[in-house]
């Protein structure tokens, strides 16, 4: 993805947890909306993922998930980190890596996961 500006084409919305506790010290936190950015979404390789195949989790004995996995490219700076969440068409997206390239210091690549909450 060497022209980030036209790779640009979908709309996700950013979220944050917003950690709070009740008076009985029980966590009461929430999503807050972070804004909304435009990313290049695409599904990632590897088992569950949907977009591709790949045997490696079958030959180390790892365990497949059955949620789908995205690469998410975003442009930088933007504040996304390990406890964030996406929304994108309807899903909610869970950060699970962020990679900041300094061959591309113009792009964040995220690794998400499908989840339901």
């Amino acid at each position: 993805m060497d022209e980030l500006s036209g790779a640009l084409v979908e709309r996700v919305g950013i979220e944050a947890w917003v950690d709070l506790r009740d008076e009985a010290g029980a966590s009461a936190g929430y999503w807050a909306a972070r804004g909304e950015v435009y990313a290049a979404v695409s599904p990632a390789g590897g088992p569950g993922s949907g977009g591709g195949s790949s045997a490696v989790g079958s030959i180390l004995g790892e365990a497949r998930r059955a949620q789908r996995r995205w690469q998410v490219v975003l442009r930088a700076p933007v504040a996304v980190d390990l406890t964030s969440r996406l929304r994108w068409q309807g899903a909610t997206l869970a950060v699970l890596s962020v990679a900041n390239d300094p061959r591309t210091p113009d792009r964040v690549t995220l690794a998400c996961e499908t989840r339901t909450w």
